[in-house]
């Protein structure tokens, strides 16, 4: 199953998983941000009147990750500050 298809299911679903998930999501940007593991890219650098400001977003790597942690029951079974520590150690 699409990892994107999956984080989507469960946050739609609400509920405890889907509370978890949003709050494994923001807790892996705030910890990941210190420790440079976000993501730049500039918005649109084909627009020339767009000011060239860099911006940090999540890695792609973490939304596999997190599409496997779904997909495995991590959510029902592991704490949140858990699932995050094992995203950012890289471990599937």
């Amino acid at each position: 199953m699409n990892a994107n298809a999956s984080i989507i299911r469960t946050l739609a679903a609400g509920g405890r998983c889907g509370t978890k998930l949003a709050t494994v999501i923001c807790d892996l940007v705030v910890n990941g941000a210190p420790l440079g593991e976000l993501d730049e890219w500039v918005p649109d650098p084909s627009d020339p009147k767009a000011p060239p400001v860099k911006r940090q977003r999540m890695p792609r790597e973490w939304l596999n990750r997190l599409g496997t942690a779904i997909e495995t029951g991590a959510f029902e079974t592991l704490p949140a500050d858990r699932i995050v520590e094992i995203i950012l150690q890289g471990q599937r």
